[in-house]
C-alpha cells in the first residue's frame, strides 16, 4: 500500500470518527415525566439509559455494569430507585452510584473510583433530551444544536405529551436510506398512491434550514379549503404535516391528525447494510384517550412505512450493493436531500467515507 493510500484510509476512520461525536437527539422530555423514570435507547452503537433524578434533571449512562459490562435496565419504566444487573446483582442509583454488590464479602474492596456507572453528557431543553456518547464531550448547548430551531420546537410544549406507544424492527439497508423516505414528498403520489396520496399532496412542499437541520412542511388536501378565507382563521391541523429533520440520524414528524413521531435511524451490528430503525409515537394534551385509537393509528402508519416506503430502501441498498450503481440523482424538487449529504459531507469530508458510513 503506498503512503497516500494509506494517510486517506486513516482520515476516512477519524472522519467517521468526527460524526460518531455529534451530540444526538435521544428523545423528548415526555420521555422522562417524573422522578425515577427511565428509558434505554441505542444512540448508534452505544447503549444508554437515561433516568429522571429525584432532583428533576436527566442523566444519561452508559448501559453496562462496572463489574462485567452487562446491561443494568431494560425498555422502560416509571419509578426506579435503583438499577440492577441481572448478571451478578450489582446495583446502581439513580445518579450512576454503586450501591450494592451482594454476595461480594469484600472482593472488590480498593476499587474506589471505578464504581459507578459510566455518565455521559446530557442536557435538557425546549422538550428535547440530547446526549453525546463521547466521554470526553463538552457540555452540550441544546438550544445551540438545535439551531434555529429551538424556539420553534419549545412552542409545542413536548413535556406535556405522554408515549402512547413505540416500534423498533432491523432493516437491510443503509441508514441514510431509511431517512431519506422522510426527506421528500415528491414519492406521495406514486408509492403512497392508496394510502398517503388520499391525504397528502406530492407538492407543493416547503423545506427550509438551519444548520445542519431542516424543516418541510407537506401540503395536505385541505390544506385549500383555506384559500378566500382570512389568515385569522387559518389553522394546520389537518392541512399540513410538519418534519423537522435533526442531523444526523433523527426525524420529528408532527403529522396532521396532531400527534408527534420520532423516527431514530442507526447501523445495526456496524454493518453499513444494516439499519435498526425506532420510533416512538407521542400524543398531545388534548388528542383521544382512547389505547384502541392509538393502536389503529400505529398499525397503520407501520403498515404504510414498512410495505411502502422501507420496502423501497430494501430494493435500493440491494441495487446499490451490485455495485454497477455508480449514482442516484437528486432533483431540485427534493432540496432536504441535496441539505443532508452537504451536511453529511461537511462532517465526514471528501474522502467518500460517506459511501460505507
Amino acid at each position: 500500500m503506498d503512503r497516500e493510500h494509506e494517510i486517506d484510509i486513516l482520515r476516512r476512520l477519524l472522519d467517521l470518527h468526527e460524526l460518531r461525536r455529534r451530540p444526538l437527539v435521544a428523545g423528548l422530555s415526555c420521555d422522562l415525566p417524573g422522578s425515577g423514570s427511565y428509558f434505554t435507547a441505542d444512540l448508534g452503537t452505544v447503549p444508554v439509559l437515561l433516568v429522571r433524578g429525584a432532583d428533576g434533571r436527566v442523566r444519561a449512562f452508559l448501559n453496562a455494569c462496572r463489574h462485567r459490562g452487562s446491561a443494568v435496565a431494560y425498555g422502560r419504566g416509571e419509578i426506579a430507585t435503583t438499577f440492577t444487573c441481572r448478571y451478578h446483582g450489582w446495583s446502581y442509583d439513580q445518579s450512576g452510584k454503586l450501591v450494592g454488590q451482594p454476595l461480594a464479602r469484600g472482593a472488590f474492596d480498593g476499587l474506589d473510583g471505578c464504581t459507578s456507572l459510566i455518565e455521559l453528557r446530557c442536557a435538557e431543553d425546549c422538550g428535547v433530551i440530547i446526549v453525546s456518547v463521547d466521554p470526553t464531550a463538552q457540555p452540550i448547548g441544546v438550544r445551540a444544536e438545535l439551531a434555529g430551531y429551538a424556539s420553534e420546537l419549545e412552542s409545542y410544549g413536548f413535556g406535556s405529551y405522554r408515549l402512547v406507544g413505540e416500534q423498533q424492527a432491523t432493516w437491510p439497508f443503509n441508514w441514510k436510506l431509511g431517512l431519506e423516505t422522510f426527506l421528500e414528498a415528491y414519492h406521495i403520489f406514486s408509492l403512497h398512491r392508496e394510502t398517503l396520496a388520499r391525504q397528502l399532496k406530492s407538492a407543493p412542499m416547503i423545506s427550509e434550514f438551519s444548520g445542519p437541520h431542516g424543516r418541510g412542511v407537506v401540503m395536505g388536501n385541505k390544506c385549500v379549503d383555506l384559500l378566500g378565507r382570512p389568515p385569522s382563521e387559518w389553522t394546520r391541523f389537518e392541512r399540513a404535516t410538519f418534519v423537522y429533520w435533526l442531523f444526523p440520524n433523527v426525524v420529528l414528524s408532527l403529522p396532521r391528525s396532531g400527534h408527534v413521531e420520532l423516527w431514530h435511524f442507526v447501523p445495526a451490528d456496524g454493518r453499513p447494510d444494516m439499519s435498526r430503525v425506532s420510533v416512538r409515537f407521542y400524543a398531545a394534551p388534548s388528542a383521544p384517550q382512547a389505547d384502541e385509537f392509538w393502536q389503529r393509528l400505529i398499525a397503520f402508519t407501520m403498515s404504510v412505512v414498512d410495505a411502502e416506503d422501507f420496502h423501497q430502501q430494501t430494493l435500493i441498498q440491494r441495487n446499490v450493493s451490485s455495485g454497477l450503481l455508480s449514482e442516484t440523482v437528486f432533483g431540485r424538487n427534493e432540496p432536504a436531500m441535496i441539505h443532508f449529504h452537504e451536511q453529511l459531507d461537511l462532517v465526514l469530508g471528501t474522502s467518500g467515507a460517506t459511501v460505507g458510513a
